[in-house]
């Protein structure tokens, strides 16, 4: 049977966590998906630990070693090697629930078919959280609708149709190994339409060895990336305390990273950085 899905995991030195996916992936009762890994370079038990995965001969299991580039290097680089329909990230630090895949064969089964709808979203729920994920799973809305309405406690998590995706790469900036995720998303919405759904499909906390552990030094040691992301941000409906905040945010990167005079000042709206700094003054 040919698959549907790719289950992507990009991971740098995770092989002390990758037992816990690989088991609730081998568990899962519908298998009719590839597990595709790209490992960014790990100096642990990764390799040996995959292949003791693949002899065990459970699911379908792809793995490419590439050096330490960062995460979105290794999302670029499993987007260029999957054919299956769909594609979905998975991290080395998540697990997915109980009968995910096949929830996700039926999600695939309504925007399949339809140019305007990129793929699905679902919840990546923390396993801190005191609630039944039972009781989620009957609502649906298409992204940017008038009802649409994201108030859940969990992290919305993209399935996409593999040749959308393709058209949205990451961007690559020599020695900058991070690019905030939501900088490719938001460049999928403005062009499609997600089915957005309240299911739990996949179970997870952050690391303290993970991206997000130090998000801002993250952007610091990233300043093209972590820019640009915010540049871009600027084409949402943003209010004016949003704005102000992220010129605050656009400004101390820039200005912590020696960026040049024309990327401080007109980067983004020249008369929001002087209104910001004017504030910042005054105060």
């Amino acid at each position: 049977m040919e698959k549907f899905l790719t289950i992507f995991t990009p991971t740098y030195n995770r092989a002390y966590i990758l037992p816990k996916l690989y088991e609730s992936l081998k568990n899962q009762a519908y298998k009719n998906f590839v597990w595709l890994i790209v490992d960014d370079g790990s100096s642990d038990e990764t390799k040996t630990l995959v292949q003791r995965f693949q002899r065990e001969n459970n699911i379908e299991i792809r793995y490419i070693h590439q050096e330490n580039k960062g995460k979105h290097f290794a999302v670029n680089q499993g987007l260029r090697n999957t054919k299956t329909d769909f594609f979905c990230v998975i991290d080395s630090d998540d697990h997915l629930a109980e009968n995910a895949v096949e929830e996700m064969k039926e999600l695939s089964g309504k925007v399949i078919n339809n140019p305007g709808i990129a793929g699905f979203a679902f919840i990546r729920l923390s396993e801190k959280e005191k609630i039944d994920h039972r009781s989620f799973g009957q609502k649906e809305w298409l992204s940017g609708d008038s009802d649409y309405d994201w108030k859940v406690p969990g992290e919305m998590m993209y399935c996409c149709k593999t040749k959308v995706h393709q058209q949205f790469y990451f961007p690559e900036f020599g020695g900058e190994k991070f690019c905030p995720e939501s900088l490719v998303y938001r460049r999928i919405e403005r062009k499609y339409k997600i089915l957005v759904t309240d299911k739990v499909l996949a179970f997870g906390d952050y690391l303290e060895d993970g991206l997000t552990s130090s998000y801002y030094q993250l952007l610091l040691k990233n300043p093209r990336s972590s820019l640009l992301n915010i540049r871009e941000r600027f084409r949402d409906n943003l209010s004016e305390e949003e704005k102000m905040s992220l010129a605050r945010i656009y400004w101390d990167i820039a200005s912590k990273t020696d960026q040049s005079f024309t990327t401080k000042f007109f980067g983004i709206n020249p008369f929001l950085i002087l209104k910001m700094l004017i504030n910042k003054r005054i105060r």
